[in-house]
């Protein structure tokens, strides 16, 4: 049913669906503003009607089916004489301003960046857009999520562990970055580069308080810049220190061996606590 209904369903309360037009490639939906009374943005005053303006927006796709929307905004016009605002065109809920992707389909892109279900390059291709435009969306849709405070929840384990993220070159040293675990969920905190115990250190003071008195234990790999971070400072308190099982397991057991002897020193764990 095309009706005024649909629109709310749809998520455009405020526009009437005019028609739907799946052609076997994607699904094309025509949708017209219902406000027939607004109030000028700058002095208040009851504006006119002046025009109409087709829009086009690329929304989340149905199935198998890329999703084009045709939006018929309505231009006002502010009657008043000496209003610095002459003339606008009335705003889509279902987008930022001069944006071509819905925020559904800036969603659904992120995750499934992050679901690593599709590159940008193949998201870009189904919507028939531009590679930045897609990206530019993704990098702000994916940093408000990051810096959002409710992502990361307090959590009594926490985990530490560095990956290679630049590999050495004749003219550069290795580039590290740590990740940063909780351990109970398995879920991702945060990565930041470096994996000295002044960048730990850094990444602790910039978490809230809360957060910080909630950890308990502190997971790491066998390496000193993770201990001393962790022990030597009074941004975590109370808390037992323990070596992961993979270094203490895996990293043991495949240790090269010189003339018999392993090459580093045994692994323990280590269950300190302050």
């Amino acid at each position: 049913m095309v009706d005024g209904s649909s629109a709310v369903w749809f998520g455009a309360p405020n526009f009437r669906v005019l028609d739907v037009v799946d052609d076997g490639y994607e699904v094309t939906i025509s949708l017209e503003s219902i406000v027939t009374v607004t109030g000028c943005t700058a002095c208040g005053t009851r504006a006119k009607p002046k025009d109409r303006r087709w829009v086009a927006l690329r929304d989340a796709p149905a199935g198998d089916r890329a999703v084009v929307l045709r939006v018929w905004r309505r231009v006002w016009s502010c009657p008043e004489p000496d209003c610095p605002t002459k003339t606008w065109t009335e705003r889509c809920e279902l987008a930022e301003p001069r944006r071509v992707l819905t925020r559904r389909a800036v969603a659904w892109a992120t995750d499934r960046i992050a679901a690593i279900e599709g590159t940008v390059a193949s998201i870009a291709r189904g919507f028939g857009v531009s590679w930045p435009t897609v990206w530019t969306a993704i990098e702000r849709d994916g940093s408000d999520r990051v810096d959002d405070p409710g992502r990361v929840g307090e959590t009594p384990m926490v985990g530490f562990d560095e990956t290679v993220m630049q590999p050495a070159h004749r003219r550069r040293r290795r580039r590290f970055v740590t990740a940063v675990v909780d351990v109970t969920s398995g879920q991702i905190i945060d990565i930041f580069e470096g994996r000295d115990a002044a960048d730990l250190r850094a990444w602790l003071a910039g978490m809230p308080a809360s957060w910080r008195a909630a950890v308990q234990v502190v997971s790491v790999d066998p390496h000193e810049g993770y201990r001393s971070a962790v022990t030597d400072t009074d941004l975590l308190r109370d808390i037992a220190l323990v070596v992961d099982p993979f270094h203490i397991v895996g990293v043991r057991h495949e240790a090269p061996c010189v003339r018999g002897r392993a090459r580093d020193p045994p692994l323990r764990p280590v269950a300190a606590g302050r």
